[in-house]
């Protein structure tokens, strides 16, 4: 049974895939309020990439999950280099690992700050009252 990987896309990302073959493949999670796309990977590959980190596992549905979030975002980035949804990114991210060790002992001591636009949230808390429209 194959196993399967998810990137979870934020407004940034979308805009990167934006107008390629692959933002026809992104589907709605949690009721439409994020955005993923899935890359099916072959069970021994599944393997490979659990036996990476010690907290990765597969879940329920054959999820790969528990993997750091800097593995997360090569694996997006060699999906946009590749272009594809294909295990060959997942092989080129696990080829590339050794590039991200720093940052990936850095989450196991305290999780990055996510580096997300919340300007318009600093501006309603200006005015903590709303009035109706």
């Amino acid at each position: 049974m194959a196993k399967f990987f998810g990137v979870v896309l934020d407004e940034t990302r979308l805009k990167e895939i934006k107008g390629t073959p692959l933002e026809e493949k992104v589907e709605p999670i949690f009721g439409g309020a994020l955005k993923r796309l899935v890359i099916e990977v072959p069970d021994e590959l599944g393997q490979k990439v659990i036996d990476q980190f010690t907290k990765a596992r597969f879940d329920a549905r054959g999820f790969i999950e528990e993997t750091p979030a800097a593995f997360k975002r090569l694996v997006f980035k060699k999906i946009v280099e590749k272009k594809s949804l294909g295990p060959e990114v997942i092989e080129a991210a696990i080829e590339e690992i050794p590039s991200i060790k720093d940052q990936i002992e850095k989450e196991d001591r305290e999780l990055p700050v996510p580096d997300i636009d919340i300007s318009d949230i600093l501006e309603l808390q200006k005015n903590p009252v709303q009035k109706p429209a």
